[in-house]
């Protein structure tokens, strides 16, 4: 870029030096350079572009109702969302899954109803709030054993108990007497759940100890 002096000293005009300070001032609070008004001049068109475009995109909304596809697009942005939230249930759930099988794999119940039993019951403790903090043995241990800490009967096998009366065991009753009043046998009670084995201790206690003995 050519310098201003050289150009006003071209055209015969000196200016004195006590005033270069006060003009070189004055020309850059008001002039620009053919680089900066080419650049300014390309902006100023980028800019009107870019309005031209967004009032063309505009115009395909003339007539439409707003509203309404601010309904559509929130309704799709809800759905979205749920669907998110039911991927990362769907993911917690299979963790806990993986957690309590790999858990349970070693663990040798009476029986399979028994065994699903408990991994209901597992599971259900896992998702509240009260097991963090917890480990999952120690809330496995509150479901097979009682409140002063003794294992609850005919839940998980004993292998002393097993060596002793074999596999399965028959309830036997005094000829003339058939089955006890409930009906209820060692056989059935292996398949009751927890809690209607609970109930059945609480109705009952000494047919429930007649039961797991």
């Amino acid at each position: 870029m050519k310098d201003i002096y050289a150009i006003l000293t071209g055209l015969g005009i000196e200016v004195p030096e006590d005033k270069k300070p006060t003009l070189d001032k004055e020309w850059k609070e008001n002039y620009r350079t053919v680089a900066e008004y080419e650049k300014a001049t390309a902006k100023r068109d980028e800019l009107k572009a870019s309005l031209d475009t967004v009032q063309e995109q505009l115009k395909a909304f003339d007539g439409v109702n707003l509203d309404e596809y601010k309904g559509q697009i929130d309704t799709l942005t809800k759905q979205l969302e749920d669907e998110k939230a039911a991927r990362l249930a769907d993911e917690s759930k299979h963790q806990l899954d993986v957690t309590i099988d790999k858990f349970m794999g070693e663990k040798q119940f009476v029986n399979s109803l028994t065994a699903d039993s408990v991994r209901n019951k597992l599971a259900e403790e896992l998702s509240k709030d009260t097991a963090k903090g917890r480990s999952i043995e120690d809330i496995f241990k509150t479901i097979v054993t009682d409140k002063d800490g003794n294992p609850i009967p005919n839940i998980l096998i004993d292998p002393n108990q097993q060596a002793a009366e074999g596999n399965k065991v028959v309830i036997t009753m005094p000829m003339g007497q058939g089955k006890n009043q409930t009906g209820i046998t060692k056989e059935s009670f292996q398949k009751m759940d927890l809690d209607a084995r609970m109930a059945l201790k609480t109705k009952s206690p000494e047919l429930y100890k007649s039961l797991t003995q």
